[in-house]
């Protein structure tokens, strides 16, 4: 197919490549990335930056969808990569298995989660990357190699979050626990009273998170924690699917509010105040993947950045301070999560417990004084971007921040010396 043209879920990425390919199995991969000269496969196009983005070929994978086989006794399981996380929860608990953790959004596919670093909350959970026990991927000379720890371990340690450089994965093999509940409680509290008690929210739940209105005093808190209460019988994949797309009244009132509030600021501190006092559900007990995410079908751009987790507060506490003083419109909270250390080559969780800051605008406002004020202070705090996410740091800084970023750097120019995984975003950040 060629003229046509591809946007990422926002909208706010737009590119036209020269064609677009939808290989039918391995084979047809392989051969579609040997003839292209350059190449960039998207999952759902969930990614806020130009990762996915292409000039040259772009490869749909929607052949690569599906449950592969299941392990009980090793604790793992393996899906196509492309497989939309929607699918994931009800498969794996057909086998008694579930993921360890997830974020709040179930519209990416698998392959997208685990090249960007996509993660979810708790102190001492992971991110997706580095609960991957192994990937099958067509490097770009076509060879298909199978990666893990024994088998040809660099490209397993730096491809399970490497923003498609490395090749395109067919196949991920994640670490998974037995079936679990958790029982959802949510609540409101002043912003003073939730920096007093932080650290001990975190520590006694699983999973906890914040929103914080930026011109509210008090935050929507989230906390997730395991239990053998009942739960209702859980949704079918197609259920999973439909759950995520259905706007409801509220989302619909929502969106149309920040249709407004940029054209009128006075409203920013009650509707933000309404907004805070609207937002906590109602505590419930689901089984794991469907207590994690939640439908977002109201369209935003994001910018998060992972800090040192012990100068998360202070980070959070500037953020809104300057989007108070400089009276900065948007009607979006600011999510707080907290993600465990790992070793994977470019998380930005690599070797360091961290907290997430997230900022949301809207689709149709521009973010350029929220998200240029944010950056500046997360620049001050050592902050690490989350790879699918609105950033404008350049290659000397993230040398900086990630520590293996050289030695990823080189197997990329060794796997892939044409860069034909790069496009005009990661060139000038990697090549």
């Amino acid at each position: 197919m060629a003229g046509a043209t591809w946007s990422n879920w926002s909208g706010g990425v737009r590119c036209k490549p020269m064609q677009i390919v939808t290989p039918k199995d391995e084979v047809e991969l392989a051969a579609a990335i040997r003839n292209a000269d350059t190449v960039r496969a998207p999952g759902s196009g969930h990614s806020f930056t130009p990762v996915a983005a292409s000039d040259g070929t772009l490869i749909k994978l929607s052949a690569f969808s599906g449950f592969r086989r299941a392990s009980a006794q090793e604790g793992t399981a393996t899906f196509a990569a492309a497989t939309p996380l929607w699918a994931v929860g009800p498969v794996l608990h057909a086998h008694g298995l579930a993921l360890k953790n997830m974020g709040d959004i179930d519209r990416q596919t698998l392959a997208g989660v685990v090249s960007t670093g996509t993660h979810g909350t708790g102190a001492t959970l992971r991110n997706f990357s580095a609960e991957v026990a192994g990937f099958r991927i067509v490097l770009a000379n076509g060879d298909v190699l199978n990666c893990d720890r024994s088998q040809n371990p660099e490209i397993f340690a730096a491809g399970r979050c490497s923003l498609g450089m490395l090749g395109v994965m067919t196949e991920i093999t994640m670490h998974a626990r037995p079936v679990y509940r958790l029982h959802e409680t949510n609540f409101l509290m002043g912003t003073d009273e939730l920096f007093r008690k932080l650290d001990q929210l975190i520590t006694r739940n699983r999973h906890f998170e914040f929103f914080w209105f930026p011109y509210a005093d008090r935050a929507v808190c989230k906390a997730l924690n395991e239990t053998q209460e009942a739960a209702p019988e859980p949704r079918s994949a197609e259920e999973m699917r439909k759950r995520g797309e259905n706007s409801s009244s509220d989302e619909v009132a929502f969106s149309a509010i920040n249709e407004v509030l940029p054209y009128a600021p006075f409203l920013l501190k009650p509707a933000h105040r309404l907004f805070s006092q609207l937002m906590p559900g109602t505590g419930k007990v689901r089984w794991s993947h469907e207590a994690f995410p939640s439908p977002r079908t109201v369209r935003f751009n994001e910018m998060e950045y992972a800090v040192p987790r012990e100068k998360g507060p202070d980070c959070l506490k500037e953020i809104v301070a300057a989007i108070r003083s400089r009276k900065i419109s948007t009607g979006f909270p600011i999510e707080y999560r907290t993600v465990a250390a790992d070793d994977v080559w470019l998380s930005p969780f690599y070797q360091r417990d961290s907290a997430t800051i997230a900022v949301h605008q809207y689709h149709r406002v521009d973010t350029t004084r929220l998200f240029e004020t944010c950056e500046a202070i997360f620049a001050r705090y050592e902050g690490r971007p989350h790879w699918g996410k609105r950033h404008t740091r350049n290659a000397q800084q993230l040398e900086s921040l990630y520590p293996k970023y050289g030695a990823f750097r080189a197997l990329r120019r060794y796997s892939d010396p044409r860069g034909k995984f790069l496009n005009e975003h990661l060139r000038a950040i990697f090549e």
